[in-house]
C-alpha cells in the first residue's frame, strides 16, 4: 500500500555431490542443498552499487608468491551463507514468499518477508559482504592494496607479517611465524565451514 516493491523469491536446489558421479562409477549418496533466493533481475532501485572486488590471478599470484619466498603454509577458509553475515541492507527489501512455501509457516499467501542483510539474487548482496569483510580486516590491522582491492597485508615496521587474498566468500592467507594469529579475530567474527 506504501508503494514498496515486493521482489518475488524461489528455491533453488543442487546436488553438491553431482560433479563426483561417474557413467559407471561407484555410488555416491547426494549432498542436496536448498537456497531462498531472491529474484534481484525485478529490482526496480536506482543507483545500486553493485561492485564487489574479488581477488585476481595477480593477487593470488602475489600472495603465494610472498608465501613461498618465506616457506609459509597456505591456508584457505570458506566462509558460510556469505552474503547473510554481510552489512545491513540500507533500504527496505520485501520479499514475496516462494509459491512452495517455507518450512513451518502455513499460510503466507498474503505475506511479505522483509530482508534486513543481503540475501542471495539481490543486485548488492556480492557488495554488502565485500564491504562487511573489508571492515572487519581493516580494524584487525589490515590495509587494503591500493591495486588489487581483494588483496590486504598486514605489516609490521614496513615489513609484511601476513597476507589475506578474497574470491567473494572464500579466503586464502599465510602468515609469518608468530602472526597466524593475527586473522583470528575477523574468522571468529563470521560462521566459516571449514579452514584447511
Amino acid at each position: 500500500r506504501e508503494g514498496n516493491q515486493i521482489i518475488p523469491t524461489q528455491w533453488i536446489e543442487v546436488d553438491k555431490a553431482e560433479h563426483k558421479r561417474r557413467k559407471d562409477g561407484p555410488y555416491i549418496p547426494p549432498e542436496f542443498k536448498s537456497r531462498l533466493v531472491a529474484c534481484g533481475n525485478f529490482e526496480k532501485t536506482k543507483g545500486i552499487r553493485t561492485d564487489s572486488p574479488t581477488a585476481d590471478l595477480e593477487a593470488i599470484n602475489l600472495l603465494i608468491s610472498w608465501a613461498a619466498c618465506n616457506k609459509l603454509r597456505l591456508k584457505s577458509a570458506d566462509i558460510r551463507n556469505a552474503y547473510f553475515q554481510g552489512k545491513q541492507i540500507d533500504r527496505l527489501i520485501m520479499l514475496k514468499p516462494p509459491r512452495t512455501g517455507l518450512p513451518g509457516e502455513i499460510d503466507l499467501e498474503d505475506a511479505a518477508l522483509v530482508a534486513r542483510v543481503p540475501i542471495y539474487g539481490l543486485k548488492d548482496s556480492g557488495r554488502g559482504f565485500y564491504k562487511e569483510l573489508r571492515d572487519k580486516l581493516v580494524d584487525a590491522g589490515f590495509k587494503v592494496n591500493r591495486q588489487l582491492k581483494a588483496l590486504y597485508t598486514y605489516a609490521e615496521s614496513g615489513k609484511v607479517k601476513a597476507m589475506v587474498c578474497s574470491h567473494v566468500d572464500d579466503l586464502l592467507f599465510a602468515a609469518m611465524p608468530g602472526y597466524e594469529h593475527i586473522l583470528q579475530p575477523v574468522l571468529d567474527k563470521f560462521v566459516v565451514r571449514e579452514v584447511n
